[in-house]
C-alpha cells in the first residue's frame, strides 16, 4: 500500500507550498502573439521559417484519467486498487486505474475526515477527535473509538515521534501507540482491543535523533522521555527505541502483537562514537517492504546505512562522507533495493553489493520501469515552478530524463505503474493518473515542444501596448533565464520592464512560465495547483489574480493561458498594472 501522509508528501512528507512561496516572486500570465511592433514574429510567437526539430522516440507522462474532488481535503490513501479520497465529510473511493468514484463512505455531516487509512477491507479514519472504521465494500460505519488522534502512519510514510494518538495502519491490522509505552492491536472489523503489550523501549532523560537537523524524536513523559519513532511496512509495525545503550529496531504483527523480529540499529562504530561524544543521530525510513537506517557519526563526518527486508534479513549496507539531509528508503524492484543517503541514489543487490549510485533528489519512488522523483533537483534557473517535472532514472542507472508533467501539483502516491498527482482547485482538489509511455516527441524535458516555440519574454508586449501603459519603457532581458529544465532556449524566458524615470511603481517583470503542446493543455497547467488558501480572482477562463503576502504587505501576482503559452507577470508596487498587462496578454 502507498499511501500520503499528514502533509501530504510523497509517500510523502512535504507539502507545496512553495508553489506560492513561488508566485509571490514574479506572479504568472500568458501572451498573445503581437504582430511586429516589437512583438513576437507569427503564430504564437514562433518564427514561420524555423527548421521542425527531429522527434525522438522517449519516455513521456501521459494522463489516463484527471477527476475533481469537491470539498476541504484530508490526507488521501493510494493503493494498488483504489484511491481513497477524504473531501469534508465524505469520503470518495475511487477506482485507481480509471479514477471514477465506486462508492461514497459518509461520516456525519459536521464532520471533517482529517486523514485515511487500509487494512484489508476495512477504511480507517481520523475524524474529529475519534477513530472510525468503514466497510470498503459498502461504506458501512462498522465502529467509532474516542481515541484522540495524533496521526496516522501508513507503509512508507515518514515515521513519527510516538505521542498519544499515534495509530500505526498495515494491511495485516491497526496498533495504537499511547505514549507511555502500551501498544494495542484493535481488531479491524470491530475496533475493540485484540491485544496489549509494553513496547520495552527505555523511558529515561534520553532521545533518539529524528529526520530533520536539530529535530529529536521523543515523546515526554512525565520527567523522563520515551524515546521511540514509529513507522510501518505493508506487514508490521516497526518500532526505533532505546535499550540500555542500544538503539534497536522492532517489527511487531498487528494481528497477535507478537515481535517478529529486532535488529541493533546502528553499526558498531557508531554506536561507539556517540558514546564518546554524545553526538550523532539514527533514523529510520521505510518502504513497503524494505527498512533502511541511518546512523550518523558527526565527528568524523561520516554516516552509515543498513538496510533490512520486512522479515527482518540483512540486505546491505553502506557508508556516506559529510552526510546531508536524510536517508530515504525508496523501495525494491526484483533484487535490486534503492536507498537514498541524503545525497546520492544507492542501487544495490539484495546480497548487499553495489551496483551504482547517481546524485539524485531525495523525493522518490520507484515502479517496474523506473525511481521516479516528486520535482526536480535545485539549480540556479529553476527559481520559479514552471509546471510539475519528474527526475526519471531507469533501473540500470544509466538513463537519465528530466520529464515535465502536463499539470502542476504533488505526486502523492504510485497505483501500480500510475502517479497520482493532487493539485488545488477552487472548490477542492483535483486527482490525476499519469504514467510513462513512450512517444515521438521533439524535446522530452519540454514536453515535446520544440525550444525554438518558446518566445523572447522581452517580445509579448509590443511597442503600442507599452506606449499605452507609459512612455518610456525599456525591455531589459534577464541573464541566465535561456535554460529550462536543462534544455538551452534561444531566447530569455524572462524580462524586467522598466521606464526611464525609474520609478519603482512602473516596474514588472513578465516570465515565460510554460509552452504547452495546445491551448487547452496551456489553459490546465495555468489553472493547476494555484494556491487558493491565499487568494485567488478569477478574472476570466485564461486570467487568475493571486493574492501574496511578504513581510510588509499584500502583493499580488497574476497567472494568464492564451494559446500555447503560460506567462507570469508580477509588479510588486502596483496591482492595477498587474491586472492591465494580464489582461492585455489574454486579448
Amino acid at each position: 500500500m502507498r499511501t500520503g501522509t499528514e502533509t501530504g508528501g510523497l509517500l510523502m512528507r512535504r507539502p507545496v507550498a512553495h508553489v506560492a512561496a513561488a508566485l509571490a516572486l514574479f506572479g504568472l500570465a500568458a501572451c498573445t502573439g503581437a504582430n511586429g511592433e516589437g512583438g513576437a514574429n507569427g503564430e504564437d510567437g514562433a518564427t514561420d521559417d524555423r527548421k521542425p526539430l527531429p522527434s525522438v522516440r522517449a519516455d513521456a507522462f501521459e494522463t489516463v484519467w484527471s477527476q475533481p474532488a469537491r470539498g476541504e481535503p484530508g490526507v488521501p490513501t493510494v493503493t494498488d486498487d483504489v484511491v481513497l479520497v477524504p473531501q469534508g465529510d465524505v469520503i470518495d473511493v475511487r477506482d485507481a486505474r480509471t479514477g471514477k468514484s465506486r462508492r461514497i463512505v459518509r461520516a456525519n455531516p459536521a464532520d471533517r475526515i482529517a486523514s485515511t487509512g487500509l487494512t484489508g477491507d476495512v477504511i480507517v479514519a481520523d475524524i474529529e477527535g475519534t477513530l472510525q472504521g468503514f466497510d470498503l465494500r459498502t461504506g458501512w460505519r462498522l465502529w467509532t473509538q474516542p481515541y484522540e488522534l495524533r496521526t496516522i502512519v501508513r507503509p512508507g510514510d515518514e515515521p513519527q515521534l510516538v505521542f498519544p494518538g499515534t495509530v500505526v495502519v498495515t494491511e495485516r491490522g491497526l496498533v495504537i501507540h499511547d505514549g507511555e509505552g502500551r501498544i494495542t492491536g484493535l481488531d479491524p472489523r470491530t475496533g475493540e482491543p485484540a491485544w496489549q503489550r509494553q513496547a520495552e523501549c527505555d523511558s529515561r532523560a534520553y532521545t533518539v535523533a529524528g529526520a530533520t537537523g536539530d529535530t529529536y524524536y521523543a515523546a515526554v513523559v512525565g520527567d523522563t522521555y520515551y524515546a521511540a519513532v514509529v513507522g510501518a511496512t505493508a506487514r508490521y509495525s516497526i518500532t526505533l527505541c532505546q535499550e540500555g545503550s542500544e538503539k534497536v529496531l522492532k517489527a511487531l504483527d498487528p494481528r497477535d502483537g507478537d515481535r517478529v523480529w529486532q535488529a541493533e540499529a546502528e553499526a558498531e562504530a557508531e554506536a561507539e562514537a556517540e558514546a564518546e561524544d554524545g553526538g550523532g543521530r539514527t533514523h529510520f525510513t521505510t518502504a513497503e517492504d524494505v527498512i533502511g537506517v541511518r546512523s550518523d557519526d558527526a565527528g568524523n563526518h561520516k554516516a552509515s546505512f543498513t538496510l533490512f527486508d520486512e522479515s527482518g534479513d540483512h540486505l546491505a549496507d553502506g557508508t556516506v562522507k559529510d552526510p546531508v539531509g536524510d536517508g530515504r528508503t525508496v523501495g525494491r524492484v526484483g533484487d535490486t533495493v534503492y536507498f537514498h543517503d541524503g545525497r546520492q541514489l544507492h542501487a544495490l543487490r539484495a546480497d548487499g553489493s553495489p551496483l551504482w549510485r547517481q546524485d539524485a533528489p531525495n523525493d522518490l519512488v520507484v515502479s517496474a520501469r523506473a525511481v521516479i522523483s516528486n520535482g526536480e533537483p535545485p539549480t540556479p534557473e529553476m527559481v520559479q515552478q514552471r509546471t510539475g517535472v519528474s527526475v526519471v532514472i531507469d533501473l540500470s542507472g544509466k538513463k537519465r530524463a528530466m520529464l515535465p508533467w502536463p499539470l502542476r501539483g504533488e505526486l502523492i502516491g504510485m497505483s501500480g505503474e500510475l502517479l497520482i498527482i493532487r493539485g488545488t482547485e477552487e472548490d477542492g482538489a483535483r486527482y490525476t493518473a499519469l504514467r510513462l509511455a513512450r512517444h515521438d516527441v521533439a524535446e522530452p524535458a519540454l514536453g515535446g515542444v520544440a525550444p525554438s516555440d518558446w518566445p523572447a519574454a522581452c517580445s509579448l508586449l509590443s511597442d503600442r501596448q507599452l506606449s499605452a501603459l507609459g512612455e518610456g519603457y525599456l525591455r531589459l532581458p534577464v541573464d541566465k533565464s535561456r535554460t529550462v529544465f536543462g534544455v538551452r532556449l534561444p531566447h530569455e524566458t524572462q524580462c524586467r520592464f522598466a521606464t526611464e524615470s525609474g520609478s519603482d511603481k512602473d516596474i514588472f517583470q513578465v516570465t515565460v512560465r510554460w509552452v504547452a503542446a495546445d491551448s487547452d493543455t496551456a489553459r490546465k497547467v495555468a489553472a493547476s495547483d494555484l494556491p487558493w488558501d491565499t487568494g485567488v480572482q478569477r478574472l476570466n477562463r485564461n486570467v487568475h489574480l493571486i493574492s501574496e503576502r511578504n513581510e510588509l504587505r499584500p502583493e499580488k501576482s497574476a497567472m494568464v493561458a492564451s494559446g500555447r503559452y503560460v506567462i507570469g507577470v508580477n509588479a510588486p508596487k502596483n496591482e492595477k498594472l498587474v491586472r492591465t498587462i494580464a489582461l492585455l496578454l489574454s486579448d
